[in-house]
């Protein structure tokens, strides 16, 4: 007899599984950490203003800012940074953590679904985040850095309908279940078969439900 084919599961990462931002916080652990960084990104925060007034040219915006934190960085050096800040953001996972997010992840687990954690976060910070917080064994599909001028700028951002081509670079086409907070991942939601949103704002779930209906389930989570 053929076995059922495995479930699959996939996980937005911040304010769905944490309640933060984790590459807005560590862009400004890195620019906070000396002066001189901080003074290179006061000076070019002119333009990157400009740059986030468009959709088009705001991860430019980004990857200024980025590169201002991380100039004269090599790539050991980039993930020590990492470690450092997901260790002292996170010395209290649970006061970060969405307790009922995570309980789910863990559910869809022990029932031997396959789980990806897809975000706009940096994969290597999102698997030092997945980690920290006691997530082992998933997936994890996240945007990604490259070397510009000796520091590192965005390279393929995680985002939107770019989200779900990459997920079927891992070979996914649908899923079982969706779970987000954002209006950003409707294109994500259009593949689950369920369609998790967690903790939204109103403005999030207007543009969710206007989009895909009543076919969804909003869950108010801590």
């Amino acid at each position: 007899m053929t076995p059922p084919p495995q479930r699959t599961v996939v996980f937005d990462l911040d304010h769905t599984l944490i309640h933060c931002d984790s590459f807005a916080g560590f862009s400004q652990y890195l620019l906070w950490r000396s002066w001189w960084r901080l003074a290179l990104a006061l000076l070019v925060s002119p333009k990157v203003a400009f740059l986030w007034m468009s959709r088009r040219t705001r991860l430019y915006a980004v990857s200024t800012l980025v590169w201002c934190g991380t100039v004269g960085m090599s790539e050991q050096d980039l993930f020590r940074r990492m470690d450092r800040y997901v260790a002292k953001r996170f010395e209290d996972p649970h006061a970060l953590v969405c307790r009922g997010a995570l309980r789910e992840l863990h559910r869809h687990q022990s029932e031997g679904a396959r789980v990806l954690v897809a975000t706009g976060s940096v994969a290597p910070l999102a698997e030092r985040v997945c980690r920290h917080i006691g997530i082992a064994g998933v997936e994890v599909v996240g945007s990604t850095l490259r070397r510009w001028r000796g520091g590192w700028v965005a390279d393929r951002h995680c985002f939107g309908p770019r989200k779900v081509s990459m997920l079927r670079k891992h070979g996914l086409t649908a899923c079982d279940a969706v779970y987000t907070d954002s209006a950003a991942d409707i294109p994500l939601l259009r593949l689950g078969a369920r369609r998790y949103v967690v903790n939204p704002t109103p403005e999030d779930r207007k543009k969710i439900h206007d989009r895909l209906g009543v076919d969804l389930e909003v869950v108010e989570w801590v």
